[in-house]
């Protein structure tokens, strides 16, 4: 037993005896000495974990020096623990602060909502007017046809260089707010917007994928939409059900997503557009909510998300050999809640994969290592058929 830690303990212990002695003969009551024994407990309490600290301190060491008995290799193994425990630090910190900046947005979208305007910049808004086309369907097969047909086309022509000025953008916002000259790539802006009557998740993604070509990563991208209804139920525990709802034969493809979970469930009307050209690729997905044919209650229809992703070979200007390849990939969830609501804000954290490109970059990047191990063939689907439905299915 340490005698200075003895020698402290008599003292308290006289002291506080002695403190009792005085209280009673000035005829104090106990409870006007409680602060003061409250304060010694807590002094106690603090010693005996300091020394419990340090017994586990000695006997950890004592654990390191029996295993490690080179003095060189033990001092660059507790080095490593160190580093790695700094690290946990920054890593649980980064989180906490991740977890702050999502409920900022969330009372800033809130903020918006009552006010009627943004007072800040939020790109949410903008990011949905350019990606949702409001394509309106009507009875005639003839007619919705067409429409469908002229859907396309603007995607197909309008959109890869929105996707590429909203990227532009983000990495111009970004490259603002650094003290110094670094790589921002990947990049991923995360926004929430509120509006008069809804709550717009947004986020912009931009990544390079180097040493590969722009048809790998195309059927990379078109292998992460087909793996849709596994990634859903694997991550999110989210069944996903796709039905095609116009012609079988027709190039265009409208669907009917329908998605069931614990918490939630949902249903989109979808028209998917995609293209690869040798100088990008391209897929587009939005939604129709106006479909008297295949009408989508306002109960089921409580929230879509609409999402556009390019790809663009960036080449050697002598050789003309491609070295990389940047993928953009915009996404837009629309809720039918303001931003107050529990469920907007449990769902933020639920996409977050989604969202900052987490899961479509583990996919098209695991989908080129299967490709360069021979466990796989590129190859592309001649249509829009998507997994987890029929064309044939008739739709409720």
């Amino acid at each position: 037993m340490n005698p200075v830690r003895t020698l402290e303990a008599d003292a308290d212990s006289r002291a506080v005896t002695k403190r009792r002695h005085s209280s009673k003969e000035l005829g104090l009551t106990r409870g006007s000495n409680t602060a003061k024994v409250s304060t010694t407990q807590k002094i106690r309490t603090l010693r005996a974990q300091v020394a419990s600290m340090e017994g586990e301190l000695e006997r950890l060491q004592l654990r390191w020096a029996n295993h490690i008995h080179d003095n060189r290799s033990l001092v660059a193994a507790q080095r490593c623990v160190a580093e790695k425990h700094a690290a946990n630090q920054s890593d649980t910190a980064h989180r906490n602060l991740h977890t702050i900046l999502r409920q900022q947005q969330l009372l800033f979208a809130t903020l918006q909502t009552a006010m009627l305007h943004a007072p800040l910049c939020s790109s949410g808004g903008d990011l949905f007017e350019a990606l949702h086309f409001g394509t309106q369907l009507g009875p005639d097969e003839g007619e919705r046809e067409k429409r469908l047909r002229a859907h396309n086309e603007r995607a197909l022509t309008t959109l890869p260089s929105i996707v590429k000025e909203a990227s532009l953008v983000a990495i111009s916002k970004v490259q603002g707010l650094q003290t110094e000259d670094k790589p921002v790539l990947p990049l991923s802006q995360i926004d929430v917007t509120g509006r008069g009557d809804c709550t717009l998740i947004s986020s912009v993604f931009v990544s390079d994928i180097p040493h590969t070509s722009l048809e790998v990563v195309y059927a990379a991208v078109l292998g992460y939409f087909d793996s849709i209804p596994a990634v859903m139920k694997q991550h999110f525990g989210i069944g996903a059900n796709h039905r095609k709802l116009n012609d079988k034969e027709s190039p265009m493809h409208y669907q009917r997503s329908s998605f069931t979970g614990p918490g939630a469930s949902w249903t989109e009307n979808n028209v998917v557009c995609s293209e690869l050209t040798s100088s990008h690729g391209i897929v587009h997905i939005d939604a129709v909510v106006d479909d008297p044919l295949y009408p989508v209650s306002p109960m089921a229809s409580s929230r879509y998300g609409i999402c556009c992703l390019t790809i663009s070979p960036n080449k050697n200007a002598l050789t003309d050999e491609t070295l990389s390849v940047t993928l953009r990939w915009v996404v837009v969830y629309r809720y039918n809640m303001l931003p107050d609501d529990p469920a907007v804000k449990e769902d933020l954290e639920a996409i977050r994969p989604i969202l900052n490109g987490d899961l479509i970059t583990a996919s098209v990047c695991n989908y080129i290592r299967e490709l360069q191990r021979g466990q796989r063939q590129i190859s592309y689907r001649k249509s829009w058929d998507l997994p987890g439905g029929n064309a044939h299915d008739q739709v409720e």
